[in-house]
């Protein structure tokens, strides 16, 4: 028969505090994929709608871009664990939804369904890169 011991070791509170940061790095990280493709997609007339697509993290966030102007950057969530992406201009609802006398010119909700499909890698990249010393 042969006997063998076991040692384990608790890492708990510090792989809460890993997985954190892995969801929050790949949350606004997801965000800026949504906010390049948004850009991509924007219809352009004076460029000001696209500049203005701005990503918003609790702790950090991206500006906004010539010839747009920092009051039409978003302002950041409340809670640490959402990102935004959007814009403030006034008529980003207009040109994303239509109007009666417009049609509507998606880009935020296209740049989203598009970014899908990197949420999972950018998860993973994180999660790996965060928990590397686990993964041996």
């Amino acid at each position: 028969m042969i006997s063998t011991t076991v040692s384990m070791q608790w890492h708990g509170d510090e792989v809460k505090v890993q997985g954190k940061r892995v969801v929050n790095k790949s949350a606004y990280e997801i965000g800026l994929v949504v906010e390049g493709q948004a850009k991509a997609l924007c219809a352009v007339d004076t460029g000001r709608l696209r500049g203005s697509i701005t990503t918003a993290g609790y702790h950090k966030r991206t500006t906004a871009e010539e010839p747009a102007t920092w009051q039409d950057s978003i302002d950041p969530p409340d809670d640490e664990n959402e990102v935004l992406v959007g814009t403030a201009v006034f008529y980003g609802p207009y040109v994303e939804f239509g109007t009666i006398r417009s049609s509507a010119q998606p880009f935020l909700r296209p740049a989203m369904d598009l970014a899908r499909g990197r949420a999972l890698t950018i998860t993973r990249e994180n999660g790996r890169y965060e928990f590397k010393e686990y993964l041996k």
